[in-house]
């Protein structure tokens, strides 16, 4: 799996963000929510 690198500010506010799940799990909700918005015929 590729490896991304964040500033340690960004990953505070990652993990933030994601309450009480497990930061994997925000992130990849993320995504979709990200690629939903973006593409929207699909």
């Amino acid at each position: 799996m590729p490896e991304i690198t964040v500033s340690d500010s960004l990953y505070r506010q990652l993990v933030d963000a994601s309450g009480e799940e497990t930061l994997d799990n925000a992130m990849w909700k993320m995504v979709a929510q990200y690629q939903r918005g973006n593409n929207p015929g699909d």
